[in-house]
């Protein structure tokens, strides 16, 4: 039997036939939608002067009946009647609702949606894609997304884009470095000032001088101010390229833009101008600069004054600090240091007289620094009791020495052959509570060495350990020399061991005492292996200087130890046997 439930929408004609569920399908699950229905595709009502477009309810084709409940009295019956007998009871309610009038359908709205959906997924994709390159070092993938970002009109990460920059320029990729800078430019990106710099920097290194100054032109178009080392990199180029007026009409030009008158870009002006044109034109490049607000320091007279003290234009030099005088400002303790340095390597010592006399004169006493360059050329020239006497009027001023001072008196000293008494100023520089370091030991201990005190020297070795000063090469390299003179190779091959096992560079004259000394104590085995380590650390390249090992043990009596060492050097392709005459002779 069949059960017809008729649906009459009062002749709107949206459905014209009935629903038709049949009682011998109960035991079967189906859906609404495979209910035979026949009703147009969509009704079109006119709403107002607009067109609308109804499509009809379709919430019947996601209902189930299930059709195995107890014969229509359980779920089932229930289910269906929330649905069909509703619309029975009521049948213009369902008509009501498709007929209320609804917003008509815009086309263009739906496609501007769309495509903001899709701009916006797309650019995320690219912006995802960019940090992934950079975050994996992908530098040329992620200049291809910026590439593709571009094309379309996509903004790329300023983040991200500085980060590239910087790989780019440490890769030496700064065209492609430069690009990116261009699209971040253009694109609102603000750069900071260290990227910029390296571009720079990287950019003037190869030569390209137009495109440094462009970037520049970027900083300053996006707001990132320039700092001082920008603008020293530039004038390191030009100068570099022997473009010296451009250098000083560029650095004139940032001072009438505004820029801050940096000391160090204005020094460093001036000392180039100094070295490449003159201290007469560095003298008139100061007073340019004085003209557009940037007025010199003791500073820039310093360079002046040591640039013509080591070109050997002590006149210039003197005019130079007259000029300085002039302009109201005071020499201070640099500029009076960099004169003695000059007149004393030149010994001018009437000179320098004046210039003892000019700086008390100027109420300036000498300093420490002053007092150790006396005492230094003092003793570099041999004039040890004049080194003497200036350390008597420094402690007399109660200028007190420091350990500058005491290394340079210990040193002089202990070439002297004066051992002791170096011993006796070191014990009282450590009452004296001034902290000696690693070169006040090593000089004492190499002094040692050479006299063939290895006791006195491994007393002063403990000790500088003890201090917790580590020794290094240099103290290993004296106590090994020192025990070779002393014919105890064996305590001299322990500290050669010592100094392989941490590292130390050990000198080609401290290999070949040793394997003389190994040779003189018939330890051929021990002096071959030494051999060997020299070949293999590539200490001396030259064959010549293996010969001459070979040949001073062979002279030393130890005929049948060299000939062991030629073998081995010949094995190891250092020496060829057309060289075994020299063993005969």
């Amino acid at each position: 039997m069949a059960h017809f439930v008729d649906i009459s929408c009062c002749g709107c004609g949206i459905w014209s036939a009935p629903v038709t569920v049949n009682a011998s399908a109960r035991s079967l699950r189906i859906r609404a939608h495979a209910v035979s229905l026949d009703y147009p595709s969509r009704t079109e009502q006119k709403n107002e002067t607009k067109l609308a477009v109804v499509r009809p309810d379709r919430r019947l084709r996601d209902v189930f009946v299930d059709a195995s409940a107890d014969h229509g009295s359980g779920r089932a019956t229930a289910d269906f009647k929330k649905v069909v007998p509703s619309l029975d009871a009521n049948p213009r309610r369902l008509l009501n609702e498709q007929l209320k009038p609804r917003r008509p359908l815009d086309h263009n709205s739906d496609k501007a949606t769309n495509g903001a959906y899709f701009s916006k997924h797309k650019a995320e994709c690219y912006a995802d894609s960019l940090r992934r390159h950079c975050n994996n070092g992908k530098l040329i993938q992620a200049c291809r997304v910026i590439d593709e970002m571009v094309l379309h009109g996509q903004v790329p990460d300023s983040k991200c884009c500085v980060r590239l920059i910087r790989g780019l320029v440490r890769t030496g990729k700064t065209n492609k470095a430069r690009h990116v800078l261009e699209v971040m430019v253009l694109s609102g990106g603000v750069p900071d000032t260290i990227t910029c710099n390296m571009l720079i920097a990287r950019l003037c290194c190869e030569g390209q001088l137009s495109s440094a100054m462009k970037v520049l032109e970027d900083m300053r178009f996006t707001g990132c101010s320039p700092s001082g080392i920008t603008f020293n990199t530039l004038i390191r180029c030009m100068c570099s390229h022997h473009m010296y007026d451009r250098a000083i009409s560029f650095w004139k030009e940032q001072l009438k833009l505004g820029w801050p008158p940096y000391e160090m870009t204005s020094t460093l002006l001036v000392d180039l101008i100094c070295k490449k044109c003159g201290p007469m034109r560095a003298l008139e490049v100061l007073d340019e600069l004085g003209l557009e607000g940037c007025q010199p320091d003791v500073v820039s007279y310093n360079t002046l004054i040591s640039v013509s003290c080591k070109a050997g234009c002590l006149k210039n030099a003197k005019l130079i600090l007259t000029h300085l005088s002039a302009e109201g400002l005071e020499p201070n303790g640099t500029t009076y240091c960099i004169l003695l340095h000059s007149l004393c390597d030149k010994r001018r010592w009437s000179e320098v007289g004046d210039l003892l006399a000019h700086m008390k004169q100027a109420n300036h006493k000498p300093d420490v620094t002053a007092y150790n360059i006396f005492i230094n050329y003092f003793c570099r020239y041999g004039y040890l009791d004049q080194a003497i006497d200036v350390l008597e009027v420094m402690v007399n001023e109660k200028c007190f020495p420091d350990i500058v001072t005491y290394n340079t008196l210990l040193n002089a000293i202990s070439k002297r052959g004066m051992v002791e008494e170096a011993l006796g100023i070191f014990h009282s520089i450590r009452e004296n509570g001034c902290q000696v370091v690693r070169i006040t030991y090593n000089t004492l201990i190499d002094a040692l060495a050479k006299k063939g005190e290895v006791i006195n020297a491994m007393t002063l070795f403990d000790e500088m350990t003890v201090d917790g000063i580590s020794p290094d090469d240099v103290t290993y390299g004296s106590l090994v020399m020192g025990f070779c003179k002393k014919n105890m190779a064996k305590e001299a091959l322990e500290l050669l061991n010592q100094m392989l096992a941490l590292g130390f560079e050990v000198k080609a004259t401290t290999f070949s005492m040793m394997i003389q000394s190994l040779c003189k104590g018939c330890n051929t085995e021990a002096a071959a292996e030494i051999l060997r380590v020299m070949v293999s650390r590539n200490v001396n390249h030259r064959s010549a200087f293996y010969l001459s090992i070979v040949t001073r043990v062979a002279k030393s009596g130890r005929v049948k130890e060299a000939q062991i060492l030629h073998q081995e050097l010949v094995q190891s392709k250092v020496l060829k046997e057309a060289s075994q005459f020299i063993l005969s002779s």
